[in-house]
């Protein structure tokens, strides 16, 4: 059996605690994690509000994720799933 990634676990934690800050119980941080998934999936370039749109459309409400949340998620996709991942910072 292999061995789970010890910073894949580190980055899980860290999104758990941070979206749990946010109010999130943990039934909701699991579907929130799988509904950024679905968005990001196909490819292509994304902003945290284009996110946020796209999960208002889902059923989510208002703002849900940040920078941060974003950044813990592209983690878990370079990490776990070899996604090629691509930022820029705009000023």
């Amino acid at each position: 059996m292999q061995q789970p990634n010890t910073n894949t676990i580190d980055v899980c934690t860290s999104l758990f605690w941070h979206l749990s800050d946010k109010g999130l119980v943990p039934s909701e941080v699991n579907r929130l994690v799988k509904d950024i998934f679905c968005i990001l999936q196909d490819g292509g370039t994304f902003t945290v509000g284009f996110v946020n749109h796209q999960l208002n459309d889902m059923g989510w409400t208002g703002h849900i994720i940040d920078e941060d949340t974003i950044e813990l998620v592209l983690a878990i996709l370079v990490n776990d799933f070899k996604y090629s991942v691509s930022t820029h910072t705009v000023h």
